[in-house]
C-alpha cells in the first residue's frame, strides 16, 4: 500500500497540474507521467493481500455484525472494489499521458478518484478494526499518498537532470502539503477524542502504548521539522536543503502508515510491513528513473528517437 501512493499521488498531483497549470506542474510533469506507469505493479502488490484477506481481516469469516456490513465487509465486494480502482486509475493515467482531452479526463479524475480511494482506504486498512469509524479517514489516506508521491518525485526530479529553475514553487507547495497532512491527523483525533466517541477513543488508546506512542512521536518530529524549515524560504529554494527534509517526510508517512495498521496485530505483522515497505520501495528506486527516461524519449519527436 505504501509502494501504490507513488503511483496513485502522481495521477491526482497530474490531474490537479491540468488543472491548476503553473510553473510547478511544468518542473514535475514528465515526473509525475513516469510514476503513473507504475499502477500495474501497485495492483500486483495487493495480490498476496487478497488471497490471504483470511489471516489479514478479522471480519472475514464473521457472521455476527449487521447486514450492512456483511454486505459491504465480504471478499467479493472487497475485490470488486478494489479492481474497480486499479482500473479507474489505469484508465485515467493512461488518458493523461496521452494527453489528448486532458482537461475533461482531469475534470472527471479528480471527482471520481477521491471516491474511489475513499472507498478502499476503508477496505484496505479501516476495516482491519470493524468497529472504528472516520469519516475523514479516506480523505487522510489520500492526502498521504499524494505527499508521498510528490516527496518520491521531487527526490526523482532533484537527482536526475538539470535543478529546477523555479525550486521554490516545489518547496511551497511541499509545505501546504505538511499543513494539510498536519490539519487531517489532528482533526479527526479532536473530534473523536473531545467528543469521548467510543470504540473510536479506544483505537487512538491501543496507539498510545506498548511502544506506539515513540512512534507517534517519531514520525510527528519528522514531519514538524520540516514543516518548520519550509516556512523559510532559503529552505524552500534549495536544493541541498529540500532532498533531505522531502526524505524525512517519506519516512515520517511511512511510520504513520505503521502506526495506523500495525498495532496489536504482533511482531510477525511488523516484520512483514517492513520488510514490504524496504523491498518495494528498492524496486521503486530502480524503476522510477527508467520510467522516466521512458515518458522523457516518448515526448522527443520521431527523428530524435532513432
Amino acid at each position: 500500500m505504501a509502494f501504490g501512493a507513488v503511483p496513485s499521488g502522481a495521477l491526482l498531483l497530474m490531474m490537479m497540474m491540468r488543472l491548476i497549470p503553473g510553473a510547478w506542474g511544468d518542473e514535475m510533469r514528465l515526473s509525475v507521467e513516469a510514476a503513473t506507469l507504475l499502477t500495474p505493479l501497485a495492483a500486483a502488490a495487493m495480490v498476496p493481500v487478497l488471497i490471504g484477506m483470511a489471516a489479514v481481516y478479522p471480519w472475514v469469516g464473521d457472521r455476527s455484525p449487521s447486514a450492512f456490513k456483511l454486505l459491504w465487509l465480504s471478499p467479493v465486494p472487497f475485490i470488486t472494489r478494489t479492481l474497480l480502482r486499479f482500473g479507474a486509475q489505469w484508465w485515467l493515467g493512461h488518458r493523461m499521458r496521452a494527453r489528448r482531452g486532458q482537461t475533461v479526463t482531469a475534470g472527471a479524475g479528480v471527482v471520481l478518484m477521491p471516491v474511489l480511494t475513499s472507498l478502499v482506504a476503508v477496505d484496505w486498512l479501516m476495516s482491519l478494526e470493524p468497529d472504528f469509524a472516520s469519516s475523514a479517514f479516506g480523505l487522510e489516506f489520500m492526502q498521504r499518498e499524494v505527499i508521498i508521491a510528490f516527496c518520491v518525485l521531487l527526490l526523482l526530479r532533484l537527482g536526475m537532470g538539470r535543478e529546477p529553475r523555479r525550486l521554490g514553487v516545489l518547496g511551497g507547495l511541499l509545505l501546504t502539503l505538511l499543513l494539510l497532512s498536519a490539519y487531517f491527523l489532528f482533526l479527526p483525533f479532536f473530534v473523536i477524542w473531545s467528543s469521548n466517541l467510543a470504540p473510536n477513543v479506544e483505537w487512538y488508546a491501543r496507539r498510545w502504548g506498548t511502544g506506539w506512542e515513540a512512534v507517534a512521536w517519531t514520525f510527528g518530529l519528522l514531519a514538524g521539522v520540516p514543516l518548520l524549515a519550509l516556512l523559510l524560504a532559503r529552505a524552500r529554494k534549495s536544493a541541498s536543503w529540500l532532498k533531505p527534509l522531502s526524505a524525512a517526510v517519506i519516512l515520517s508517512s511511512l511510520l504513520q502508515l505503521g502506526w495506523t495498521v500495525l498495532p496489536g496485530r504482533g511482531g510477525l505483522a511488523v516484520l512483514a510491513f517492513c520488510a514490504s515497505v524496504v523491498g518495494l520501495g528498492l524496486l521503486g528506486v530502480a524503476l522510477l528513473p527508467m520510467a522516466l527516461r521512458h515518458r522523457v524519449r516518448a515526448r522527443l519527436p520521431a527523428e530524435a528517437r532513432r
